[in-house]
């Protein structure tokens, strides 16, 4: 017996030795994160959790068994059971919720009963990466934390990632620190922690493995690291002012690392420092998220054919929200964790990339509206070697073969796949065609060594576009000679599914011709039938391109033209006169014509230009309809490609009413009042003064007497409707023009006026010169010059003025011989100045004549007391008084020659 025990004892051992993990897909299929948000993608399907009772604001992982049925879930500080209740022993956890990546969860490889929780710690006063171990036995059924915040380095920033390695079954996590002195501000050193099976510590299989140091220098604690799915590269964000993102790749064998490449997550002085990172399910793209005062989601293209060139593509920005955590799941969808930049960061939403391995992705950023919860900064951080595993299929048209294949972290060996439909196959790579279109959860049980591993996928084979059968397409015959215009694409009246607006009609002849695709119809919206009735082929393809060819008929049914009543509109009702276009509102005739013609629930009345629009269905016009007279054509039918009843109106604009006054008038002091014609056309005038609404005249004809703001209206009656017209229009005073600038420059004048005219010059008031506001005389006679100006046209008031052109000769010879015997000082009369003084000197400065006002006139003969003074220099002081108080001083010299 003894033996026997012993026997079995060993042979259990072994079988634990080489007993491998089992990585499924269910394992990641409970999510727990934010405040109090979960989700579940048991089946296949995506549902909402709201039964988790964890709040955080960003780091978190959870775990389930292969069934998909949840086990424990953690922020890194609380461990939670399926139960949602505090884990025995499951507080206290060491790590900073506010890291992104505060922990991770690993299966122990050798035992599937046991856990451990890995923790990321950035106080300096005790810092590094941590680890828990989580054990499930008969005496804890929920688990129970078996060792608690265990360190395993002695630094660390916020990021933690694992991956399964396959060849000696351990799983692998690599967290981001750094060695030497606790002052240090950078980060290069990679830790690299094996978890599976120790032969020195059977009992904690978790150690550190190996310290890399990198060339690469990281700034930040914050940003991300993720796996790839298939184990083979590592990426780390650095959430520092470079926004650089780093990719290396991962040798399992040796436990290092290789730089392969990098970039920048930003933009040339817009740094973004980055949020999150996640690969695709095939490990050919990578995905940012990054906030500044915009959020960014990018895409970055791994192994790009052309390198440096479109590699870092944008996929969506925000200014409403910020871009948080990424992470894969099971559906090989991406999930994007949302929230506000303010405490207590809560959003109601998450986002989803819903094809990050196509080429044009298709983004929702408020995909999952979240009940009774909210996201904050933070997804579950998982193993990313569960993602490795999957079935690889694309959606396509029910009619078409769909290709499933296999994915997974080792060789799978066997698989069984049930379709959804009923319909099941066993292979690695299998066809499938629907008979229905339809969406379909598609599982796949694979085996990998002696695990069967059950993987789900969502697939979606699309519907055709299908016609009524014998649908009829009816058009008028308003002529009476079976041939008609056909607006082919109508049929789509006909289809049996919701209509789209991006589905694509091709008609053809013959069904052969649809099925060849050849010999297209080229003119489907104007087609004229050649038969009656006539059967069409037309190929449907819907908006995903799916393709089917179907049938349907043309008729031309005889149709008698209704003739309604004119629709009469003035010129101006575009508000705008004399251009002969009327503005129809079509939307007016609504009412009654839907009582002409007792429109029923299932019918439409349209409008077009053209009896060849109306026929075919083309170019309806909007209600607002501006046109000359012309004829509208009208169009009552059902929703169902009939006939229907085919009308004309006559659209009408009615003269324009005649009315020809300008903007303002001048009344003229020479000349008479101006009056006014109303328009001889019109049936009525009314004048208004504008200023106070007073009729003034009915009559036709209006004279202008005072100057104001006037308003005419005139109104005329044709084709029964009054039509009506107004302008106001403005009376100016006369003017008075005025001296503006009267300028001597030597003997030239120089007048300038200021008025509304033209205007002639003249200093005689017979001779007039110019036809302008200013002139200029030209060796101007000094003395007392008048200045006569008037209007050429005769209208503003003449003006004149009188100027003093004082001046004085340089010599004079007092010799009797007629010439230059006086000294005079011309340009000083009494109409000018109230006194006049001027005292003539000697040299010495003495008195030797003075003139007044009244002998200025009579001149200086050089004599002092009748004594006729000899040839010298004299001088002069002059004092003037204008007529306006204003003193006026001139002093000069002069000589006297005999």
């Amino acid at each position: 017996m003894s033996l026997l025990t012993r026997k079995n004892s060993l042979i259990l051992t072994f079988t634990i030795i080489i007993n491998f993990a089992c990585i499924a897909q269910n394992e990641t299929n409970n999510w727990y994160f934010g405040d109090y948000a979960g989700i579940n993608f048991n089946n296949g399907e995506l549902s909402q959790l709201n039964d988790g009772n964890m709040s955080t604001v960003a780091g978190c992982s959870s775990i389930s068994n292969s069934d998909g049925q949840l086990l424990f879930y953690t922020n890194g500080q609380t461990v939670w059971n399926k139960n949602h209740e505090v884990m025995t022993n499951g507080n206290d956890l060491n790590a900073e919720v506010e890291n992104n990546q505060s922990t991770i969860i690993i299966p122990d490889p050798s035992d599937i009963n046991n856990y451990y929780i890995l923790t990321t710690r950035l106080d300096e006063a005790y810092s590094g990466i941590f680890y828990s171990k989580v054990v499930f036995n008969a005496q804890h059924p929920l688990g129970h934390i078996f060792t608690k915040n265990r360190r395993l380095t002695t630094s660390s920033t916020q990021r933690i990632t694992a991956v399964y390695s396959p060849q000696d079954n351990t799983y692998k996590a690599v967290g981001l620190g750094k060695i030497g002195s606790p002052s240090e501000t950078t980060f290069n050193a990679l830790f690299v922690i094996n978890v599976g099976t120790i032969v020195n510590a059977p009992n904690n299989n978790i150690t550190l493995e190996n310290t890399i140091l990198l060339e690469e220098t990281f700034y930040s604690t914050l940003g991300t690291i993720k796996f790839s799915p298939n184990g083979q590269l590592i990426a780390i964000g650095d959430s520092s002012s470079n926004s650089n993102v780093y990719i290396y790749d991962f040798h399992h064998s040796s436990n290092s690392v290789t730089f392969q490449q990098s970039f920048n997550a930003g933009y040339l002085f817009n740094p973004i420092p980055i949020e999150g990172l996640e690969f695709s399910a095939d490990s050919e793209f990578l995905y940012i998220t990054g906030n500044t005062y915009v959020a960014y989601l990018h895409k970055y293209i791994i192994n790009s054919p052309t390198p440096y060139i479109n590699e870092k593509i944008l996929i969506a920005t925000s200014e409403d929200i910020e871009f948080g955590a990424l992470q894969l799941a099971s559906d090989s969808k991406i999930y994007m964790a949302n929230y506000l930049s303010d405490i207590p960061y809560n959003v109601n939403s998450i986002g989803v990339i819903n094809n990050p391995e196509d080429e044009i992705v298709n983004f929702n950023p408020s995909s999952i509206e979240l009940t009774n919860s909210a996201s904050a900064k933070g997804l579950p951080n998982f193993v990313t070697s569960y993602f490795k595993n999957r079935i690889i299929a694309k959606n396509d048209c029910f009619y078409d073969s769909i290709n499933f294949s296999l994915d997974a972290y080792d060789t799978i060996t066997d698989a069984y796949w049930e379709f959804g439909d009923g319909n099941t196959a066993n292979g690695l790579n299998i066809s499938h065609q629907y008979v229905e279109s339809g969406t379909y959860i598609v599982r796949a049980l694979i085996t990998i060594g002696n695990n069967q591993i059950e993987l789900f996928k969502k697939i979606k084979a699309y519907p055709i576009a299908e016609l009524t059968d014998d649908y009829y397409l009816s058009q008028c015959d308003i002529n009476n000679d079976g041939i008609s215009s056909f607006n082919l694409f109508e049929v789509y009246n006909g289809l049996q599914n919701d209509i789209r607006d991006d589905y694509q009609f091709q008609f053809y002849y013959t069904q052969q011709d649809a099925i060849n695709q050849t010999n297209i119809i080229d003119n489907p919206d104007y087609f004229t039938n050649s038969s009656n009735p006539q059967q069409i082929f037309v190929n449907i393809t819907t908006e995903l391109g799916c393709i089917n060819t179907d049938s349907f008929f043309i008729e031309v049914l005889s149709q008698n033209v209704v003739i309604l009543d004119p629709y009469i509109v003035c010129d101006n009702s575009n508000e705008i006169f004399e251009d002969q276009i009327g503005r129809f509102n079509l939307a007016n005739k609504l009412e009654e014509l839907n009582l002409f013609f007792n429109i029923e629930d299932d019918e439409y009345i349209r409008f077009y230009r053209t009896e060849e629009d109306a026929l075919s269905n083309t170019n309806p016009l909007y209600f607002q309809y501006d046109t000359d007279t012309t004829t509208l054509w009208i169009v009552v039918r059902k929703e169902n490609g009939d006939c229907g009843t085919i009308a004309t109106m006559d659209l009408i604009v009615n003269q324009a009413l005649d009315l020809d006054i300008d903007d303002n008038y001048q009344l003229c002091e020479l000349e008479p009042n101006p009056i006014l014609d109303g328009g001889g056309d019109n049936d009525t005038w009314s004048w208004y003064d504008s200023t106070n609404g007073v009729l003034l005249s009915n009559q036709r004809l209006f004279e202008l007497i005072n100057p104001g703001v006037y308003e005419i209206v005139v109104t005329k009656l044709e084709n029964d409707l009054l039509c009506t017209r107004s302008k106001t229009f403005e009376v100016l005073a006369p003017i008075i023009p005025v001296f503006e600038s009267i300028d001597i420059e030597g003997t030239n004048l120089e007048i300038s006026i200021n008025g509304n005219s033209q205007y002639e010059f003249s200093l005689n008031n017979q001779d007039f010169f110019g036809q302008s506001t200013a002139f200029t005389f030209y060796d101007v006679t000094p003395g007392v010059i008048e200045i006569f100006v008037r209007d050429i046209n005769n209208c503003e008031q003449s003006i004149q003025t009188e100027i003093s052109f004082i001046h004085y000769p340089k010599f004079f010879t007092p010799n009797n011989d007629g010439n230059n015997d006086m000294w005079i000082v011309y340009g000083i009369n009494d109409n000018l100045y109230k006194k006049a003084e001027v005292t003539i000197y000697d040299r010495f400065g003495k008195i030797l004549y003075v003139f007044t006002l009244k002998t200025i006139h009579q001149g200086w003969r050089g004599e002092y007391n009748n004594v006729l003074l000899p040839n010298s220099d004299y001088w002069f002081k002059a004092q003037l008084i204008d007529q306006n108080d204003r003193m006026i001083q001139k002093s000069g010299h002069f000589t006297l020659k005999r």
